[in-house]
């Protein structure tokens, strides 16, 4: 059960809220049992991206993985909403863990054909629907609600630290010294710890008072409608997930432009772009202790709209990162930068603009599930939690293509500008919308009536 205990006092810059966070058994076991599965997944989702090069290298081949990640989700969206707010959710979560190690033990030996290779990751895209709406949904049965923020704040962080571990250490080391099955026995074992971890979380051995019921297509998708339509007439909720929608569009977008970004404007090699984004982690980091802070302070949707406009005038930045290094170089009297070589003061100010995108972002990212969490009720959460997953990989498509379009034929720094007038947008829309925001308790009111 949750502590009782009074929290520490003290700076929060010593992370006395996370060693609480930490001091509850049930969060520690969740925040770890996320860090494998995620770790497993980073890492799973870098080494089918190498397989699929290995066998062909077209931006043909990549893009039908990428369709067998992303269909599931559109297809069975409101099925496994519905089953994850019907089923006992550590129930879902277990058998989507075990399922996942299973598919990554039969990758071991269809890794050498690429049509095996997709009918696998159509099988984990699939049971990744269920297990990341689950994940979400069940924080507010670990936590209890004045701990959400920083509980959020905190699962971000285990977030950041899964891709370190899986894309950037487990997957590059292992797939460059090895044929790729020592990686794929780990992920399949982080999978499996996942599993074990658990069924010793008390909180995920809960069951519904009114017991399973039958749920056919049907009625799932009139369940998962009637559930977005009451998630609708509370903006403030409504709002927090179209701007979760629209910054994972956004995150996207800023990896799709990346490499062209790194050789046309950088003159770097693609590889090398990890190098320049590493001190984003700084920001990141500072962004989630800075979230409960800001949450306190400001009203929830002032701070996301703050965030946004941090956001968009970081992508208009870095598509003015040539003119802005200019400056630099006319302002620098010590001519450290013309020392250092051409490109100095480029990868200087891409830098500073990458670490205040990824500021904004962090925030963005928090506040949006807090929001979530502490006004959608949670008998409703996995529909909602599974919409926002439908909606992110929908949405993310056509101004993905775009962008990659626009960038061969225009340049990536227009469309780095675009892209931070489109956020800016969103956040006025934001702000604007937010005179109309409801009571946290309106949509609960809503849920209870017949």
């Amino acid at each position: 059960m949750d502590s009782v205990k009074a929290p520490r006092r003290g700076n929060r810059f010593l992370l006395a809220q996370w060693l609480d966070l930490l001091d509850d058994d049930s969060f520690r076991r969740y925040w770890f049992m996320r860090l494998a599965s995620h770790g497993a997944s980073n890492a799973l989702t870098y080494a089918l991206l190498v397989f699929t090069i290995h066998h062909s290298a077209t931006a043909l081949a990549t893009g039908v993985l990428l369709l067998t990640l992303i269909v599931p989700s559109a297809l069975l969206g409101a099925i496994s909403g519905v089953a994850i707010d019907t089923l006992p959710r550590g129930l879902v979560l277990f058998t989507a863990n075990v399922l996942r190690a299973v598919l990554v033990f039969i990758l071991i030996s269809a890794k050498e054909n690429l049509g095996t290779i997709y009918a696998v990751s159509l099988g984990l895209g699939i049971v990744t629907q269920f297990a990341v709406p689950a994940e979400a949904a069940v924080l507010p049965h670990i936590v209890k609600q004045p701990r959400i923020v920083a509980a959020n704040s905190f699962i971000n962080l285990g977030t950041l630290a899964s891709q370190v571990l899986g894309m950037l250490v487990l997957a590059p080391v292992l797939l460059k010294t090895t044929n790729g099955d020592p990686l794929l026995f780990m992920i399949a074992s982080l999978f499996a710890v996942a599993a074990v971890m658990i069924t010793v979380i008390p909180q995920f051995h809960f069951t519904s008072s009114e017991g399973l019921r039958n749920v056919s297509i049907r009625s799932a998708r009139r369940e998962f409608a009637d559930s977005w339509l009451r998630l609708s007439r509370d903006p403030t909720a409504f709002l927090g997930m179209i701007l979760l929608v629209v910054t994972s569009a956004s995150t996207l977008i800023v990896a799709t432009l990346m490499p062209k970004f790194s050789v046309h404007v950088l003159h770097i090699a693609p590889e090398n772009i990890v190098f320049v984004l590493a001190p984003v982690a700084v920001a990141v980091f500072l962004g989630l202790r800075s979230v409960e802070v800001l949450a306190n302070r400001f009203n929830a949707l002032a701070t996301i709209a703050g965030a946004y406009v941090l956001m968009a005038a970081a992508l208009i930045a870095l598509g003015l990162v040539p003119t802005a290094a200019d400056v630099v170089d006319s302002a620098d009297p010590t001519g450290l930068f013309r020392l250092l070589g051409g490109v100095s003061a480029r990868i200087f100010v891409t830098i500073i603009f990458a670490n205040v995108y990824g500021f904004g972002l962090t925030i963005v990212l928090t506040m949006g599930k807090v929001l979530l969490n502490e006004r959608v009720p949670i008998e409703m959460q996995g529909r909602i939690f599974a919409a926002q997953t439908v909606l992110a990989n929908l949405v993310a498509i056509a101004p993905v293509v775009l962008a990659g379009f626009l960038a061969d034929a225009i340049g990536v720094e227009p469309v780095l500008v675009c892209a931070g007038v489109g956020a800016l947008l969103a956040a006025l829309w934001s702000q604007a919308r937010s005179s109309r925001a409801v009571p946290a308790t309106a949509i609960r009111e809503i849920s209870t009536r017949p």
